[in-house]
C-alpha cells in the first residue's frame, strides 16, 4: 500500500502574489480553490463582510488579516477583494454560508491591490500614490496634497470618495496592501509613528466613507514586543482597526481538505491502519480522527510549525507540499506509523543557506550537526540510532520554538513519543503496558545521547523532566583530545602506558619507594604453592639500587617507546617484560588516554570531569587490548633467552591464588592478565626459587603473604585440640607434623632442626630466638641456608612441640607448656614470632598421677602408662573427669534450687552453704585438670599427690547429695498426692490429723543422715505413705455417694423435671397472682443436685479428686444425702400443687372475681365453674383454661412482698420492741404497699 492510494494529493507550491485578483479568471480560480473552514466561515460571516458592507450604518473599520507566512493570507485578501469587485464570483465558493453573506458586498466595490516592497518612502506617500495612479486609470482623478500642507488626511480621503462617486456613485472604493508588518518593521522611530498616524487616520476614515482598507500582516502588530516603544500610536491604531486571524485550525482544514483530501474509503483505511499503534502513544485514540484527517501529516507538525518563531518565511503549506511530493510513491511502512512528523522540517531548515545568515539559527544549526556527526560515529547502541537522529532532529527543530534558544525549555520524554510518533520494533514483545514501554526506549535513547557527548549539546531539566540543545555545552571534547594526541612525545606515552600497566597488574597508588614505579610483588612458587616475596618494576635494572633490602625476584616492564639503555647480566633473578607486539587499535587508545589525562590536568568544572570520564573510557579499551592480546604482544626475556607469554606458559598450569582456577593457555581459556604474568614469571623463576630454600615446605593449598598468618594461626588452633580446617591440615601436613590425622612432630625435618639446637644446650639452658630465627637482610628465616622457613612456620613447628611435651615456649610476661595450648592458640601469631626463647619441661610427677587416677576410681597403674608416651590412659581419664564434674554441676544445681520433700527444707541454711563450697571446690579442680589432654601436658602436671587426695571430701559429699535427691524422687510423688488430698477435705475430718501426724515422724526421719541410711528406712515410710493414701481414698468414695446421686437418683430427678405437676406449676405461673418465686426455688433445689456415677478406685489412684465431677468435699457445704434430699422434693411438689389451688379457688370467691367470671364467653366461663365445682385441677390444662384465669382474676391486685423488704420494715426501729409497736410498723409497710390501690382487691403474695 502506497501513500498515494491513501490521499487525494493537491500540492501547493507557487506563492499566491496579491496582484494575481486583478486578472478575472485568476480571481475565479483564487475563489474556486480557497479552502474555507467552519472557523473562517464564522469570521468571513460575521466579521469580514459586515466591516466592508456600506448599506447598512455600522462602526465601519479597517481590517487586519494575520497570518504568518505560506498559511495563505494573500489567498484570502485575494478571495475578498475579488468578491468585492466581481458579482459572478461568490457562486464558485465552496461554502454555501459564505456565499450567501458575500452578496452584500458582491461585485460593490472598485479594488485597489498594492504590495509594500523595499523602500524609504513613507506610508502616506505610498498609499497616496497608488490611489492617485489606479483612480486615474478609473476616471476619477484625485491629487491628494502635500503631507506638509495639511494638518490631517480625513479631509483629503473625503474629497478623493467625492470624485470617486462622481464616477462611481453606487460602488466603495476597496484599498488592499500586502507585506504591511515587514515596511512597518523597517521604519525608523519617529518615522513609524508618523506612519502609524496615517494608519488610524485610515482606518477611521473608513467609518464615514465608502471607502475600506484591508492589509496583510505576518503576526499581531497590536501584541508585538516589537512595537513596544511606540505602545500608545499602537493602541490608538488598535481601536480603528479590526483582526482575522489565520489560526492552526484553518491551517490544518486547508491541509486536510485541499493539501491531502481523502475519500471515506481512503479514512478507513488509514483509521485500520493506525489503530494498532494508538496503544503506544498518550493521546492518539482520542485523536485519531484528526490524525486520519492530517495523515499523514502529524497534528502536531503544524503546532510546532506555528512556533518556530526564528524563522520568518516559513511557508508551512509550501513545505509540506514539498514534503509529499518526496513521500507520495513511497510504501506505507508496516512496522512503524508512517507519519511527517516535525522533525523532518530540521532538513529544510539546515539546506536552505539564506537561514544561516539569522545568527540564532546559525548557532543551533551549528551545535546540531556536531551533535549528529558524534552519534553517527560513536554511537554504542546501533539499533537504536535512528531513533537517536530523528529525537536530534526534533529537539533541533524544538530549540527555535523557545524564543530564546539558550532557555532551559524543551519537550519531555512523552512529548517526544507523542509528538514524533516514535517507534522500535520489537517494543510489543516486552509484554508490559506498550506506552510506558515505548517511553522507557525513549528515555534509554536520550540517556545514551547524552552518555555519547559525554554531557555536552543536549542536555535535561531536572524540573519538568524536558530535554532541550544546549547551545551553553558545545566543545566537542572528541575533536580536542584528537587534536592533543597527535602532539605527545614517547615519554608520555611511556608515562601513561604505565598507567594502564598499573590497572592490569592491580597495583596501588603508593608505591614501594616514593618517586620511582616499584613496587613490592608476589610470584606464585608453583610446585610448592608457595608465595615469594621480590619486586616489581616499571623501567629498567638501572633503578634496582634503589629498592632495598634485596628480595628473591625482581620483574621488569621495560618502557615501550622511549626505552633506557642498560645491559641485562642474566641474574637468576631478573625477568624483563617488553611490550613488542602492538597495532593501530592500541596506539590511538593509548594516545586517546594519554591526551584526555593530560588535558584533564588543566582543565576545571565539567569540562576535567568529561576529560576523567573519556580517559576512564580509554583506558578501558586500553585494558581490554592488553588483555585480549598479551599472550601475543609481550616478550619475556630470562636468562638471555626471549619468549611470548604464550610460549612461556604453554602447557603450564596458571592459578590465581583468589580462585585457584586451573587454567591451560594453549586450550584458549581466557586469563587474567597478572595471572597471565605472574605464572609466567613462576614458571621462569622456578628452579632460582629451588636453589635458594631447597628444604621449603610443599603445600596443598596455595599460601600467600596475605594468608599466611591466617594459616599458620588456624594450623596453631589446631593443634589445640580446636576446629581443624583445610587450611589448617594443609600447613600441619606440609611441615610433617601428622602421622594420619595424629599429631607426631617427631617424624618432621623442621622439628628436628629445632630439638637439635635445643639438645646442644645444657639441662636448664633456654635457646634465645636469635639461635632459631636469622635476619638476612632484614628478611627472617629458620634455617637460611637450606628450610628458608618464614616465623610463623617456625611457630606451628614450636607448638606442636610444646603438644608433645619437648619444649616451654617463653614470650614477654607469659609461658606456654603443654598445658597452655588453648591460651596460645589465641595469642596472635604477629606476637608469638617475637618470642623470647624456649627451655626444656621438667620430669614426671608419677606420685600425684597416681593419685589422680584412684580418686577417679581408675586403676593407679594407668599412670605409668602416661609416662611411656600413652595416649589411652590420658583419654579414659579425660572421660572420667567429664563424667564426674557433670554430676557436680547437677548437684549444684539442686543446692541452688533447693532440696524440698513434702513442702519442707530438708538441708539447714549453713549446711547447704558448706556443701556447696565444697562442691565450687571439687568442680574447680576437676576442671583445671580437663587441659591436660596429652602425654606431654602431664609432664608439666603441677599438683601434688596430697592436694589430689583432699579432693576426696567433695566427692563423698557429692554421692551424699545424689542420694539424697534419689531418696526424694522415690518419696515424692506419694507426699504430693497426699497434700492434694489434704487440701480436699474438710479441716476437721479424722484423716487430716492422721496424716499431719505421719508427715513430722517422716520429715524428722529423713533429716536426719543416720536415720535416712538405714537399710529398712525407705520401704518403711512407703509403706506407711501408701496406708495413708487407701485410707483418704475410702473416705473420698464414701463422701462422695452422699454428694452426687447414683444412677437410678438420677434417673428419678429426670423424671421429676418432666414431671406433670411441675409443667401444670409453670403453666399456672403465668397467672399475676401466683406466687412464682416458690416454683423457681423449687426449680433451683432440684436442678443443684449434681450427679455422678463413673468414679472408680482406680481413677483415685492416678488422682485425689474425682476426674468427672471435681468434688471437693471442704468446698460444699455438708447437708443430708442427695437422696433423701431428692425424696423431700418430690413430696414438696404435692404440697406445692396443692397450695397453688387452693390460692386459686379462694381468689375466684371474691366478688370482684364473681363478676369478672360472668362477663367471661361461655366456653370460658364453663372450665372456670367446673373447676370451682371440683377443687382439683384438670389433667390437662388447656391454654384456653389459663386464659379464662387470667381474665377471672383480672380484678385482683397481684403485691409482692420480699422477705428482705419486711424484715428492715419490722427492724427500722430497733429491736428489742413491744407487740403494739411490731404490729404498727407491720401496718405501716403494708399501708405504704397497698398505698392507691383498692384494699379489697389487693392480694398478698409473698416471695
Amino acid at each position: 500500500m502506497k501513500y498515494a492510494s491513501l490521499i487525494q494529493f493537491e500540492p501547493i507550491v507557487s506563492i499566491i502574489q496579491l496582484r494575481d485578483a486583478d486578472k478575472t479568471a485568476a480571481a475565479q480560480r483564487l475563489v474556486q480553490t480557497y479552502v474555507i473552514s467552519s472557523e473562517m466561515a464564522e469570521k468571513l460571516v460575521s466579521l469580514v463582510f459586515p466591516q466592508l458592507q456600506f448599506d447598512q450604518p455600522v462602526d465601519n473599520k479597517g481590517l487586519l488579516v494575520v497570518g504568518n507566512y505560506g498559511t495563505g493570507k494573500s489567498h484570502l485578501m485575494s478571495v475578498i477583494s475579488a468578491l468585492a469587485e466581481n458579482g459572478d464570483l461568490a457562486k464558485y465558493l465552496n461554502d454555501k454560508s459564505v456565499a450567501n453573506a458575500a452578496g452584500r458586498i458582491s461585485g460593490r466595490f472598485k479594488v485597489i491591490r498594492t504590495e509594500i516592497g523595499a523602500t524609504t518612502m513613507s506610508l502616506r506617500d505610498i498609499l497616496v500614490a497608488e490611489l492617485e495612479e489606479h483612480l486615474a486609470t478609473m476616471d476619477a482623478s484625485y491629487t491628494f496634497p502635500a503631507a506638509d500642507k495639511v494638518s490631517n488626511n480625513k479631509r483629503s480621503f473625503e474629497e478623493m470618495m467625492t470624485a470617486f462617486h462622481q464616477k462611481y456613485p453606487d460602488h466603495g472604493l476597496l484599498l488592499v496592501v500586502d507585506e504591511l508588518l515587514d515596511y512597518l518593521r523597517a521604519r525608523k522611530d519617529q518615522e513609524l509613528i508618523l506612519d502609524l498616524n496615517f494608519l488610524r487616520e485610515v482606518g477611521e476614515v473608513c467609518k464615514d466613507l465608502r471607502f475600506r482598507f484591508i492589509a496583510g500582516v505576518q503576526e499581531a502588530i497590536f501584541d508585538s514586543p516589537r512595537f513596544s516603544f511606540v505602545a500608545d500610536s499602537i493602541r490608538r491604531v488598535k481601536d480603528r482597526f479590526e483582526q482575522i486571524l489565520i489560526a492552526r485550525k484553518d491551517v490544518k482544514f486547508v491541509v486536510a481538505e485541499r493539501l491531502l483530501k481523502k475519500t471515506a474509503d481512503q479514512q478507513v483505511k488509514i483509521r485500520e491502519y493506525l489503530t494498532p499503534f494508538a496503544k503506544f502513544y498518550g493521546r492518539m485514540n482520542e485523536r485519531m480522527d484528526e490524525f486520519v484527517r492530517l495523515f499523514p501529516v502529524h497534528p502536531d507538525y503544524i503546532d510546532t510549525f506555528e512556533r518556530v518563531t526564528a524563522v520568518e518565511k516559513r511557508e508551512v503549506l509550501k513545505t509540506l507540499s514539498l514534503a509529499m511530493k518526496k513521500l507520495i510513491d513511497q510504501k506505507v511502512p508496516e512496522d512503524r506509523p508512517g507519519v511527517i512528523a516535525y522533525d523532518g522540517y530540521w532538513a529544510t531548515l539546515r539546506e536552505n543557506p539564506s537561514f544561516r545568515a539569522v545568527p540564532d539559527i546559525k548557532a543551533v544549526i551549528d551545535c546540531s550537526i556536531v551533535l549528529e556527526s558524534r552519534i553517527q560515529q560513536a554511537f554504542t547502541r546501533p539499533v537504536y540510532k535512528p531513533m537517536a537522529i530523528q529525537l536530534i532532529h526534533a529537539l533541533s527543530v524544538h530549540r527555535l520554538t523557545t524564543g530564546d534558544i539558550y532557555a532551559a525549555m524543551g519537550a519531555t520524554a512523552e512529548e517526544l513519543r507523542d509528538g514524533l510518533c516514535l517507534f522500535q520494533p520489537g517494543i510489543e514483545d516486552l509484554g508490559g503496558e506498550p506506552a510506558d514501554d515505548l517511553l522507557s526506549q525513549v528515555e534509554t535513547v536520550l540517556r545514551e545521547i547524552h552518555k555519547t557527548v559525554s554531557g555536552q549539546f543536549i542536555s535535561s531539566n531536572p524540573d519538568n523532566r524536558q530535554y532541550y540543545l544546549d547551545l551553553k555545552k558545545t566543545d566537542d571534547f572528541d575533536a580536542l583530545i584528537e587534536k592533543r594526541a597527535e602532539s605527545l612525545d614517547s615519554s608520555q606515552l611511556d608515562r601513561y602506558y604505565y598507567e594502564a600497566l598499573r590497572r592490569v597488574m592491580e597495583c596501588t597508588d603508593q608505591t614501594y619507594v616514593t618517586g620511582y614505579k616499584i613496587w613490592q610483588h608476589e610470584l606464585e612458587w608453583l610446585e610448592r604453592k608457595a608465595a615469594r616475596l621480590g619486586y616489581l618494576f616499571f623501567g629498567a635494572p638501572n633503578e634496582r639500587s634503589t629498592a632495598v633490602p634485596p628480595r628473591d625476584f625482581y620483574l621488569y616492564f621495560i618502557q615501550p617507546f622511549d626505552a633506557p639503555h642498560f645491559k641485562d647480566e642474566k641474574k637468576p633473578e631478573e625477568l624483563f617484560l617488553r611490550l613488542t607486539n602492538t597495532d593501530e587499535e592500541f596506539r590511538t587508545a593509548l594516545r586517546s588516554y594519554a591526551a584526555a589525562l593530560d588535558l584533564a590536568s588543566t582543565a576545571s568544572g565539567h569540562a576535567k570531569s568529561t576529560y576523567e570520564s573519556k580517559a576512564s573510557d580509554f583506558l578501558r579499551d586500553l585494558v581490554q587490548w592488553l588483555q585480549k592480546n598479551m599472550t601475543t604482544a609481550f616478550e619475556v626475556t630470562y636468562q638471555g633467552r626471549a619468549k611470548s607469554l604464550a610460549e612461556w606458559v604453554k602447557g603450564k598450569k596458571a592459578e590465581p591464588a583468589s580462585s585457584r582456577l586451573i587454567l591451560r593457555q594453549d586450550a584458549g581459556a581466557a586469563i587474567n592478565f597478572r595471572d597471565m604474568v605472574n605464572t609466567t614469571a613462576g614458571v621462569c623463576l622456578s628452579s632460582h626459587f629451588q636453589d635458594i630454600a631447597p628444604g621449603y615446605p610443599c603445600f596443598s593449598v596455595l599460601i600467600t603473604g596475605a594468608n599466611r598468618a591466617q594459616a599458620a594461626q588456624d594450623a596453631l588452633r589446631a593443634i589445640a585440640g580446636q576446629n581443624r580446617t583445610k587450611q589448617a591440615a594443609a600447613v600441619l601436613d606440609a611441615l610433617e607434623l601428622l602421622d594420619g590425622d595424629r599429631l607426631d612432630p617427631y617424624r618432621s625435618k623442621y622439628a628436628k632442626h629445632i630439638l637439635g639446637v635445643t639438645k646442644k644446650k645444657g639441662h636448664g639452658q633456654v635457646v634465645n630466638r636469635s639461635e632459631l630465627i636469622q635476619d638476612v637482610l632484614d628478611v627472617e628465616y629458620l634455617a637460611t641456608q637450606s628450610l628458608r622457613l618464614e616465623p610463623e612456620w617456625a611457630m606451628v613447628v614450636l607448638a606442636a612441640l610444646v603438644y608433645v611435651g619437648e619444649v616451654v615456649l617463653s614470650i614477654p610476661g607469659k609461658k606456654f607448656d603443654a598445658t597452655g595450648l588453648a591460651q596460645l592458640a589465641g595469642t596472635n601469631i604477629d606476637e608469638l614470632v617475637q618470642f623470647k626463647h624456649i627451655e626444656q619441661p621438667k620430669d614426671w610427677n608419677l606420685p600425684a598421677l597416681k593419685a589422680l587416677f584412684e580418686l577417679l576410681g581408675l586403676t593407679p597403674g594407668m599412670a605409668q602408662l602416661v609416662t611411656q608416651g600413652k595416649d589411652e590412659p590420658v583419654q579414659e581419664l579425660q572421660k572420667a573427669l567429664v563424667h564426674v564434674v557433670e554430676r557436680l554441676v547437677l548437684a549444684q544445681h539442686s543446692m541452688q534450687s533447693g532440696l524440698f520433700y513434702w513442702g519442707c527444707s530438708l538441708l539447714a541454711e549453713d549446711e547447704v552453704k558448706m556443701l556447696r563450697t565444697k562442691l565450687d571446690e571439687t568442680k574447680a579442680f576437676l576442671e583445671s585438670l580437663q587441659a591436660y589432654t596429652t602425654t606431654g601436658k602431664f609432664k608439666n602436671f603441677h599438683y601434688e599427690a596430697s592436694e589430689v587426695t583432699a579432693q576426696k571430701t567433695g566427692l563423698s559429699f557429692l554421692k551424699e547429695i545424689e542420694s539424697l535427691e534419689e531418696l526424694v524422687v522415690d518419696l515424692g510423688s506419694t507426699a504430693s498426692y497426699l497434700s492434694t488430698a489434704e487440701a480436699v477435705l474438710p479441716t476437721s475430718h479424722e484423716w487430716i490429723e492422721k496424716m499431719k501426724t505421719a508427715r513430722e515422724e517422716i520429715l524428722t526421719r529423713i533429716r536426719d543422715p543416720k536415720k535416712r541410711n538405714e537399710t529398712t528406712f525407705r520401704q518403711q515410710t512407703q509403706r506407711r505413705l501408701g496406708d495413708l493414701k487407701n485410707a483418704y481414698i475410702l473416705v473420698y468414695l464414701s463422701m462422695h455417694a452422699k454428694a452426687r446421686l447414683g444412677v437410678n437418683d438420677d434417673k428419678r430427678k429426670a423424671q421429676l423435671i418432666s414431671d406433670d405437676r411441675l409443667k401444670h406449676l409453670q403453666q399456672l405461673s403465668t397467672i399475676d397472682l401466683m406466687p412464682r418465686q416458690h416454683l423457681s426455688d423449687f426449680q433451683n433445689r432440684l436442678a443443684g443436685l449434681k450427679s455422678c456415677f463413673a468414679l472408680t478406685e482406680q481413677e483415685l489412684e492416678a488422682s485425689p479428686v474425682c476426674p468427672h465431677c471435681d468434688f471437693r468435699p471442704n468446698a460444699e457445704t455438708p447437708a443430708a444425702p442427695v437422696a433423701t434430699m431428692l425424696d423431700a422434693l418430690d413430696d414438696e411438689l404435692d404440697e406445692l400443687v396443692d397450695n397453688w389451688t387452693q390460692t386459686l379457688l379462694a381468689n375466684l370467691e371474691d366478688p370482684t372475681a364473681k363478676d369478672n367470671l360472668s362477663l367471661l364467653k361461655p366456653e370460658s366461663r364453663d372450665l372456670v365453674e367446673r373447676f370451682i365445682k371440683k377443687r382439683n385441677l384438670p389433667e390437662t390444662l388447656e391454654h384456653d383454661f389459663i386464659n379464662a384465669l387470667c381474665e377471672a382474676l383480672s380484678g385482683l391486685t397481684k403485691v409482692s412482698v420480699k422477705i428482705v423488704e419486711l424484715r428492715e420494715a419490722l427492724f427500722s426501729g430497733g429491736l428489742p420492741s413491744t407487740p403494739a409497736e411490731i404490729r404498727k410498723r407491720f401496718e405501716e409497710y403494708l399501708e405504704e404497699l397497698i398505698k392507691g390501690k383498692e384494699p379489697g382487691k389487693v392480694r398478698i403474695v409473698l416471695e
